[in-house]
């Protein structure tokens, strides 16, 4: 099981990236990178490809410092997805538009629902859609705002805030369903 990638899970080091520790990092963090890949596109082999993809256009920038660095890695990797569920998610903000809103606080996800997102992969994929998991990384995980998050997907806030709060009410219900199957309730319940 892969955890996320947090930048204190990355590490340091001192001064400018060039494309030999570009690699180097990507290679370290592959397994990282790909369940993100994966968790976004729904897909083991494309999400390969996008980790290769983010590594390529991290090398064609050259030299990255070290302040973005270990930022860059997630950033190109969720944008690679993103370009091949773009798409998908166009479909989606639409229906999200149209949905009513509950206006709620944006939170980031907690330590122990962001685990749920690795623990329980298979299930948050069969009943989130992509444009969901999407919000989820961006809002819940990278800790950015609805606006950011828009911009990126290049969709309304209405349609991001839809799909967050879809998302989370999700995530409620397999959460619940987690702890009942933990505790060996969920076959008492019927």
């Amino acid at each position: 099981m892969a955890t996320i990638m947090s930048d204190a899970h990355m590490g340091t080091w001192a001064g400018i990236a060039g494309a030999d520790e570009i690699r180097t990092a990507f290679t370290q963090h592959k397994k990282e990178l790909t369940w993100v890949a994966e968790f976004l596109t729904g897909d083991e082999v494309m999400a390969s490809a996008c980790v290769v993809d983010a590594c390529a256009r991290s090398e064609a920038r050259n030299e990255i410092s070290e302040e973005w660095f270990w930022i860059c890695m997630r950033e190109t990797t969720i944008r690679s997805a993103l370009d091949l569920q773009r798409v998908r998610i166009d479909q989606l903000a639409s229906i999200y538009e149209r949905r009513d809103r509950i206006h709620c606080q944006h939170v980031s996800l907690s330590a122990g629902t962001a685990e749920l997102l690795a623990i329980e992969f298979d299930t948050v994929q069969l009943r989130i859609d992509v444009l969901c998991r999407f919000v989820l990384i961006l809002c819940g995980i990278e800790q950015r705002s609805i606006t950011e998050a828009a911009q990126l997907l290049g969709i309304t806030r209405c349609a991001v805030e839809s799909a967050y709060s879809a998302a989370l009410e999700s995530l409620e219900i397999i959460y619940s369903q987690f702890m009942l199957e933990s505790y060996g309730w969920a076959g008492t319940l019927n």
